[in-house]
């Protein structure tokens, strides 16, 4: 019986497409063994941390169509006032996110393209080149050279398995400590570690 179906991704996340439910399930589901996800508590936080990276399974490539100049300019350093926000929301997604992530992760200066080339895909949302030179030489997936690899189902399922392998997250799941398994994952921030724990709760119902 499969540990990953269509209607258990539904349940952990309402809003996910019909047709994503399907290529999702079956990808995820063959790549489970890869990151010895195979006990139901492992299943369970690697479920609740990729469905909270993916924005709950919208899509697997991050969008940076901004429309609001005040929440563009809270959200990243680089961006110096309103009156920037709003300039580079006119030059569109390329521009923000070319400028958001300017000389961070490996990328070099707006004028490079690397911010959006490297912006973030896959169900763990990779981010910056040196994050998909390192996930690359990990999965030996071209992913510097062919970055757009990780917004496909299963290239994107595979690395976040071995991600969650090469980063022994399974030790902190286990524990069933959200906090370490979020960590690292996302960094020692923790970011959104509410949310990341509500979706285990609801996780810890569907793959008991």
């Amino acid at each position: 019986m499969a540990t990953i179906t269509p209607e258990r991704l539904k349940a952990l996340a309402p809003n996910i497409r019909a047709e994503l439910a399907l290529i999702y399930a079956e990808a995820l589901e063959s790549a489970l063994k890869l990151g010895d996800i195979t006990k139901p508590l492992r299943v369970q936080h690697f479920m609740a941390q990729i469905a909270h990276e993916s924005g709950g399974f919208r899509s697997l490539t991050e969008s940076t169509a901004y429309k609001d100049p005040h929440r563009l300019d809270v959200l990243f350093r680089n961006v110096q006032g309103t009156a920037h926000a709003e300039r580079l929301i006119a030059g569109g997604p390329q521009a923000i996110a070319n400028t958001i992530y300017a000389n961070k992760l490996g990328n070099g200066g707006p004028s490079t393209g690397d911010g959006f080339r490297f912006r973030g895909r896959g169900f763990m949302m990779i981010t910056g080149r040196s994050n998909y030179r390192d996930l690359g030489k990990l999965t030996g997936m071209p992913l510097e050279e062919q970055p757009e690899l990780l917004g496909d189902a299963v290239p994107a399922a595979e690395a976040a398995a071995r991600f969650w392998e090469a980063r022994r997250i399974n030790l902190a799941a286990d524990k069933n400590d959200v906090g370490a398994v979020t960590a690292l994952v996302n960094g020692p921030a923790k970011l959104h570690l509410a949310e990341r724990t509500a979706l285990l709760a609801k996780a810890a119902t569907i793959w008991k």
